[in-house]
């Protein structure tokens, strides 16, 4: 979960940055591929090691995965729609507010995680 509301802090960063060049011309937007890792059918393979020489099957360790920032890629009809900018206003807004639910459901379970930790540690079950 960590991991994930880094990434979606990056998104939003990213959104930010993108809006705020709406105005500027020839400015290629830029987005955050973090989910799409896990969209790959590879990793999405379970199995277990019966032995120590069998190769490790199924989800790599979640540390590994790192969010980065790729340049958009504009298809040819929405260069016209969108003019000289290249940057979709709606298409931006709408995803800033999907990553603003998604890190906000994020930020829960982790505050979840932690208020059950504090129970387990303290005994209080408030």
């Amino acid at each position: 979960m960590n991991k994930a509301l880094d990434a979606y802090a990056l998104r939003s960063r990213t959104i930010a940055q993108n809006i705020a060049n709406v105005n500027t011309p020839h400015y290629r937007p830029e987005s955050v591929k973090f989910e799409e890792f896990f969209h790959n059918p590879e990793v999405s393979i379970t199995g277990a090691a019966e032995s120590s020489m069998h190769i490790p099957i199924g989800k790599p360790d979640a540390n590994a995965v790192e969010s980065e920032k790729i340049p958009q890629n504009i298809p040819e009809p929405q260069v016209y729609f969108s003019g000289e900018t290249h940057v979709d206003i709606d298409r931006e807004m709408a995803t800033l507010a999907e990553t603003q639910i998604r890190f906000r459901f994020g930020s829960q379970m982790v505050k979840r995680f932690f208020t059950g930790l504090n129970s387990s540690i303290t005994g209080n079950q408030s």
